[in-house]
């Protein structure tokens, strides 16, 4: 399975460094998941983006229209006690920020609760780090490395 956080999400949305990389990842046959968060995260991007001239109103229309398609199809990773509980931690630990921590926390519960591997994608350094620390197979979308 593979974990998109909202980095690397919006790359499939927004043409910039690692969308190309998005878009062959999303070729293969592997769900994709993402925290329930996400869904919010990534339109705050999209709206700042359009907000400051990167999308005509019709672009942005159209990207939110995909956007919503691609979503149905996502594993959601719901926020609950545990996740958060388990988010708080790795932030504490690993010097995250709270959406950080919380994508990192989602994937690790998902992994855990499947008993299969998830490979975690992202594009924040910190981040990739610290779920190469917590035994999690990485992906930078941008650069097209793993640990």
């Amino acid at each position: 399975m593979i974990y998109l956080d909202t980095s690397a999400l919006v790359k499939r949305f927004v043409l910039e460094a690692g969308s190309s990389q998005i878009q062959n990842l999303l070729t293969e046959a592997r769900p994709v998941a993402c925290a329930t968060i996400g869904y919010v995260e990534l339109y705050s991007g999209l709206t700042r983006r359009h907000r400051e001239g990167a999308f005509s109103p019709l672009e942005y229309r159209r990207v939110c229209r995909r956007f919503e398609v691609d979503w149905m199809s996502v594993v959601k990773v719901e926020l609950g006690a545990e996740i958060l509980n388990s988010a708080r931690g790795l932030t504490q630990r690993h010097g995250l920020r709270a959406f950080d921590g919380v994508h990192l926390a989602s994937a690790l519960g998902l992994q855990s609760a499947t008993g299969e591997p998830v490979t975690f994608v992202a594009a924040d350094q910190r981040l990739l780090r610290a779920a190469a620390d917590e035994r999690l197979v990485t992906l930078n979308c941008e650069t097209g490395r793993g640990n």
